[in-house]
């Protein structure tokens, strides 16, 4: 009996204990790490939202012009016054690392990978500096006298321009072992230049009123593009099929200066547009959608290829460089005493 009374009570206990949990269920302990909050990513500029650009750094980093070049990752930019480069970081606009190789160095170009720099301070060796180790890596010393030094879109190669006659060599930028020498253009005077296009296929060659591209791995030249005066500005969409170029012309009976688009595989002009005031600079978004062309104090979006104005704003002074960052979210301006503004589209 007693037995069977005490199976009974732990029955009933068991009940009980079944109720008290289904009617006051268990709650997860509370946690002391805060809960991350949801941030949206930076929207890629377009046609569709460039009225919502907003600067989110301005900076005064020298007295004079400067121009501006990305590093891939879209984290940082160079800020290069010819005898000084600075990297910044581009999302608190705070320096990174500075370089100035001295007052007889000249700085010829940065590289996209956020820490070389290419400069000489003889004139005959071309060095490439780490900014952030502060040391020299590289030495390339070519056998000809040069005028300009640049580097290619993903910072590999490293061109130099002879004086002597019309060609390009390029070296390796890990060994500083020469890889080419690239000919095929002609010009009547030999004074020119030269720039590897954003498509990294291209090579564009440019000499007072002429531009003209070449396709690097066949050395196959492309269509000439002639102007009735000097281009101050070019650049090659990153899908290498338009040349954005800024020359004065005559259009309409008008001399005035002009922002012509071009067919790069064929030389047709798509579109060219006048203005009252001098195009300073060119640059290519991303993605090829939208070109943004500098000029006196205002920076004007087009799309691409029709060249239909999108959107323009002022930017306070003459502008001597503009770039979209390689992941399309920013937009830098550098001014011509030395200003920066970086835009981003806005809320």
């Amino acid at each position: 009996m007693k037995k069977a009374t005490k199976i009974i009570s732990l029955f009933v206990v068991i009940l009980l204990a079944t109720a008290a949990c289904q009617q006051n269920p268990a709650l997860p302990p509370e946690s002391d790490t805060p809960t991350a909050e949801q941030t949206s990513a930076p929207a890629v500029i377009s046609a569709d939202n460039a009225d919502q650009l907003k600067a989110v750094h301005s900076a005064s980093v020298d007295s004079g012009a400067v121009r501006a070049t990305w590093t891939a990752d879209s984290s940082t930019v160079w800020i290069d016054g010819g005898f000084s480069v600075s990297l910044y970081d581009s999302t608190i606009g705070e320096m990174i690392a500075q370089f100035n190789p001295g007052e007889y160095a000249v700085i010829y170009d940065v590289s996209p990978d956020g820490k070389t720099a290419a400069y000489s301070d003889d004139g005959m060796e071309i060095r490439l500096y780490d900014v952030l180790a502060q040391a020299d890596t590289i030495t390339i010393t070519p056998d000809f006298p040069y005028s300009s030094v640049f580097f290619n879109a993903d910072g590999s190669l490293l061109g130099a321009a002879s004086v002597l006659d019309i060609k390009i060599v390029t070296w390796d930028t890990s060994s500083g072992v020469e890889k080419s020498s690239l000919r095929g253009f002609e010009t009547a005077a030999p004074v020119y230049s030269a720039s590897f296009g954003a498509d990294g296929k291209t090579l564009m060659w440019i000499s007072r009123g002429t531009v003209q591209p070449m396709d690097i791995a066949s050395q196959t030249m492309g269509p000439i593009l002639s102007h009735e005066d000097f281009v101050v500005a070019q650049a090659l969409s990153p899908d290498g099929n338009v040349v954005a170029t800024a020359a004065a012309g005559t259009i309409g009976g008008k001399s005035s200066p002009l922002l012509t688009l071009w067919n790069a595989h064929s030389g047709e002009i798509l579109r060219q547009i006048a203005m009252p005031e001098y195009y300073s600079s060119i640059a290519f978004s991303p993605d090829s959608g939208l070109i943004a062309a500098g000029t006196q104090d205002t920076v004007i979006l087009f799309s691409n290829p029709h060249g239909d104005e999108v959107y323009r704003f002022d930017n306070g002074e003459a502008i001597s460089s503009i770039a979209f960052s390689p992941d399309g979210t920013k937009l830098i301006t550098c001014g011509d005493s030395g200003t920066i503004n970086i835009y981003m589209v806005g809320e």
